[in-house]
């Protein structure tokens, strides 16, 4: 009788100890997780300039790399709705009409052309943060940067 007490508080014990370890991991991810979404959402809403808009070019590019993420044959990172992350850049540009248009370019386009021309080019005109999507694990997934001004 004693040895059955002691073997089901034995279970009980042991089915604690892997409940609060599941409840720590998932805290430590929601953290880690909440630290990541952070670091971009900082950037919604405020004028930034293009060192901030290659910032986050590069958190991305890290980022992709960090976790792997695939590229397709066009050199494009394929979304994996966990860890990938896209930069979706609006550039403003005069048609023959004189009429402004938009164009979006991916952030690959611009690492394929070259980072340090885009600097050049961009360093002083003026940028905002226009969009952030998430994935399913609520992380940020895609970031929508606009030019404001040409």
């Amino acid at each position: 009788m004693k040895k059955t007490i002691f073997f089901i508080i034995m279970i009980l014990v042991l089915i604690i100890v892997i409940i609060i370890a599941g409840i720590s991991n998932n805290k430590s991810k929601e953290r880690e997780r909440q630290a990541f979404n952070v670091q971009f959402e900082s950037f919604v809403g405020k004028t930034m300039y293009g060192a901030d808009v290659l910032t986050i070019i590069n958190k991305a590019i890290d980022n992709n790399t960090e976790y792997d993420i695939k590229k397709d044959e066009e050199g494009f990172y394929i979304e994996d709705n966990e860890h990938s992350l896209r930069v979706e850049l609006i550039l403003l540009s005069k048609n023959s009409e004189g009429k402004l248009e938009e164009k979006i370019h991916q952030m690959e386009t611009l690492e394929k052309v070259g980072l340090n021309g885009f600097i050049s080019n961009f360093g002083l005109t003026s940028f905002e943060c226009s969009n952030i999507e998430y994935n399913k694990q609520k992380r940020v997934s895609k970031i929508i940067v606009k030019q404001l001004e040409i």
